[in-house]
């Protein structure tokens, strides 16, 4: 979970999906317009994250793990910078709380779930009154 977390998300590193990110990733965060699962659904999730904010960060305040899982609380940090499912960029920051668990195999994620507080970021992009 830190790892993928602090490499992939907050430095870029998308290369190491390949490594940490099991080709058949179950996944249920709820995302438009992408791959229905797979390791290809994540690396289209990242990559559009990094498109609407560019210098995306997700620092974690607390992470829990038990056995193959692990659970994280923190925050989605950036400023949009590009289009963010069909919305022009704001030019606005994020600071909102997210939340996320992954289960592991063999070193890789297997299976995802995540939440993001999506009214506070609309209200932070100023999208909603």
């Amino acid at each position: 979970m830190l790892r993928i977390t602090e490499e992939i998300w907050n430095q870029g590193r998308v290369e190491l999906i390949d490594e940490l990110i099991a080709e058949d990733l179950v996944d249920h965060v709820e995302l438009p317009d992408l791959p229905p699962s797979g390791r290809e659904r994540y690396r289209a999730s990242f990559e559009a994250m990094r498109a609407a904010f560019s210098d995306f960060r997700n620092p974690l305040e607390l992470v829990v793990a038990d056995n193959d899982l692990a659970v994280s609380y923190g925050r989605a940090l950036g400023t949009n910078d590009g289009d963010l499912m069909g919305i022009p960029a704001t030019g606005k920051t994020i600071d909102v709380p997210v939340w996320g668990m992954l289960r592991f195999r063999d070193g890789q994620a297997i299976e995802r779930w995540g939440l993001m507080d999506m009214m506070t970021m609309t209200q932070q992009l100023g999208l909603m009154g």
